[in-house]
């Protein structure tokens, strides 16, 4: 089968791991930790029905939402820094994470929802092959910054039905200062071009999102101008075949304290801007979050 054959290419991926865009080729399967402070036993969180996600994920229950331990990024304003770089959570098996999304559906869960969990996709992807074996439905999210390899997408469309990538930085500089993701805007544009290529937009009767990529874009304060430039490229890329997240909610958590620019959240009259920057660029499939 198909879905077998990727299992088997996203597992080499891990020894030497090449899961993610830093490349840092430790041995995974033989325990070795990678820079995402990650060995191959899948770790997570936790798994929650989250009503916080957009409209057409979230639905009446809430998505399915399994948050992973550990990331490969170092995001000093992370809000989930808690598990993402301090690295809480409990170990699981594949078929004890499945038994996991198959209990989500059971709650009411609009789609099964994978947070930050670039550094286990192929185990991820075993556990929900595993699951969909056991009968479930829902759709499958991939919740990621962005910062993805092409060849790891090309594996995953052949899993995911719904991509919700960051676009989180319109420039390098920042990208390397606030998260050590080298490169970041470039492997992000190509990461997106394969999920929109592959991952058309498409809705359910019940008004819920069934397929399609969903972009967000986290609001700095003082950075209006990046808001600006991020949808003027997203809109000549991809036009109406996204739909975009602008999310102004942003809180100077971690360690976002120790960058002066980082240290407070928007103010009411930059909220009211990116609104308004929203309007002028004419992007009509979409929202803008609040608190």
């Amino acid at each position: 089968m198909k879905n077998y054959k990727s299992l088997e290419e996203l597992y080499k991926l891990l020894s030497p791991c090449n899961l993610c865009p830093l490349r840092c080729e430790v041995d995974r399967l033989k325990g070795e930790i990678g820079i995402c402070n990650s060995n191959a036993i899948i770790k997570i969180s936790s798994a929650v029905l989250y009503k916080g996600e957009e409209p057409p994920l979230s639905g009446p229950f809430g998505s399915g939402t399994i948050f992973f331990s550990n990331c490969n990024l170092k995001c000093v304003y992370c809000q989930n820094y808690n598990f993402s770089q301090l690295g809480a959570g409990k170990f699981v098996s594949v078929k004890e994470l499945s038994n996991i999304m198959l209990w989500l559906e059971k709650k009411g869960a609009s789609n099964i929802n994978f947070v930050t969990a670039t550094h286990y996709a192929p185990q991820a992807m075993a556990s929900l092959t595993l699951a969909r074996e056991r009968g479930l439905k829902i759709p499958a999210v991939w919740n990621t910054i962005g910062y993805e390899t092409v060849e790891l997408v090309k594996l995953l469309n052949n899993f995911i039905d719904i991509y919700l990538p960051d676009l989180r930085y319109i420039n390098d500089e920042d990208a390397l200062k606030y998260s050590n993701a080298p490169n970041y805007f470039e492997i992000t544009m190509e990461a997106l071009r394969e999920m929109v290529k592959n991952k058309s937009i498409k809705f359910g009767n019940d008004g819920l999102l069934k397929e399609g990529v969903v972009v967000r874009y986290l609001v700095f304060p003082g950075r209006l101008n990046d808001l600006r430039r991020a949808l003027k490229v997203l809109k000549r890329e991809f036009g109406d075949s996204i739909f975009i997240s602008v999310m102004t909610q942003y809180v100077p958590v971690y360690r976002a304290h120790e960058f002066k620019e980082l240290s407070r959240k928007l103010t009411k009259e930059e909220i009211n801007e990116v609104k308004k920057i929203v309007k002028e660029e004419g992007i009509k499939n979409g929202w803008v979050q609040y608190d």
